[in-house]
């Protein structure tokens, strides 16, 4: 039969709805392909939930329901749950882009869908996703009025699946670029081209957050991608803002959003360059600097490297600026958690001889909600810092 038995007293888990099964907590299993959902049961024969499952990876079984229903239906109204709870959070006039299914936050793990208006993208980062997407490109285009669904599955964990890359129209019409709003704000996300789905949603109530801080100031944004906090930051009211990023690509779509939203060049420099070396050099003065930087801790195995990173981008920073100053510092590297992140920037402060104070924390913006029976989605760690 096509059942999973759990060792005796590995059910404890499962019962607190935790949505992962590892392998090592498993009795017996038939023979399945990675992907296949199966239903899970005690070692004395009672039901637990349905799950897929991987043969290869100790993170074996993702559960999808913890009823004895049909996959189908628990899928349907996992969407439908979904989506109610962004209708409550936007005022579609003011954002159009948001994060409508964010894995086991939602209760789909594996699966990651990003709205752009009227365009869906699509992530499936597991084996049992993968076997569920035409399914979940159906029920999207029922529950969505939507131009076109693209798939943008390229992540390190599909890589880990044994996955290759996949890209590509699922269905309409996909452009490579779409012009959303965000707060108001215009921006123009390059879906094929962009980082993640195309543009870093997660960062918006941080980035509210800096508009609100920056009036009269001159702003720094390193890692600035396409230049969601220094746009946000300019219609906030900031006299001057630099934007420094390595790519080209990027640096060319933050000055698109410049212009689309009015701004002069002489209020927003937007500068190609290596942010370690740009601090190094940097002569100027801040009143606000932005530390955005990409994932540095991809695996486990990069944590010290990542760790090095952190402190030296950081207090780089804290030697450059002025006091009664800010500085938004963030990781979004799964595997530093907050509690290491705040040493990281402790020892920075030490080292610069700075005297700090938190002012407030962030995570992810709301779309990306956590489960509260799976803390390890939470990733993004953002501190607030007054330099005194």
């Amino acid at each position: 039969m096509n059942k999973i038995i759990l060792k005796p007293g590995k059910e404890k888990a499962l019962r607190n709805r935790h949505p992962w099964i590892f392998s090592g907590a498993i009795e017996s299993a038939p023979t399945f392909e990675n992907g296949e959902i199966l239903s899970v049961h005690t070692s004395q024969g009672e039901f637990l939930a349905k799950a897929y499952f991987h043969k290869e990876n100790s993170l074996s079984g993702r559960v999808l329901t913890f009823l004895d229903e049909p996959v189908e239906n628990a899928i349907d109204q996992r969407i439908a749950e979904a989506l109610l709870l962004r209708e409550k959070m936007f005022d579609r006039e003011e954002t159009n882009c948001f994060r409508l299914i964010n894995a086991e936050g939602d209760g789909l793990p594996g699966l990651i869908v990003d709205i752009y208006d009227d365009l869906a993208v699509v992530q499936c980062n597991t084996h049992g996703m993968e076997r569920l997407k035409y399914l979940i490109v159906e029920k999207l285009k029922r529950k969505l009025k939507l131009r076109g669904i693209y798939e943008k599955s390229h992540s390190s964990a599909r890589r880990r699946e044994g996955l290759p890359d996949s890209l590509g129209t699922l269905f309409g019409e996909c452009p490579k670029e779409m012009l959303v709003k965000e707060n108001g704000i215009l921006f123009l996300v390059a879906i094929e081209e962009g980082q993640k789905t195309g543009f870093f949603l997660d960062q918006r109530e941080m980035r509210q957050l800096i508009s609100r801080l920056s009036k009269e100031k001159r702003v720094l944004n390193c890692f600035s991608y396409t230049g969601g906090f220094s746009i946000s930051a300019l219609k906030g009211g900031a006299k001057y803002v630099a934007s420094i990023d390595s790519s080209e690509s990027a640096c060319r779509y933050a000055k698109e959003n410049t212009l689309l939203n009015h701004i002069p060049f002489d209020r927003h420099e937007v500068i190609q360059s290596n942010v370690f070396d740009y601090l190094r050099n940097l002569a100027e003065s801040f009143d606000l600097i932005i530390l955005d930087p990409p994932a540095f801790a991809k695996k486990r195995q990069d944590v010290n490297d990542a760790c090095r990173g952190y402190k030296e981008i950081n207090r780089r920073a804290f030697e450059k600026m002025p006091p009664d100053s800010y500085l938004l510092t963030c990781s979004c590297s799964h595997f530093i958690d907050g509690d290491l992140f705040q040493q990281l920037i402790f020892q920075a402060a030490i080292e610069a001889g700075r005297k700090v104070t938190i002012c407030s924390r962030h995570i992810q913006a709301n779309d990306h909600p956590v489960s509260l029976f799976h803390p390890e989605g939470e990733y993004l760690k953002g501190l607030l810092l007054h330099i005194i």
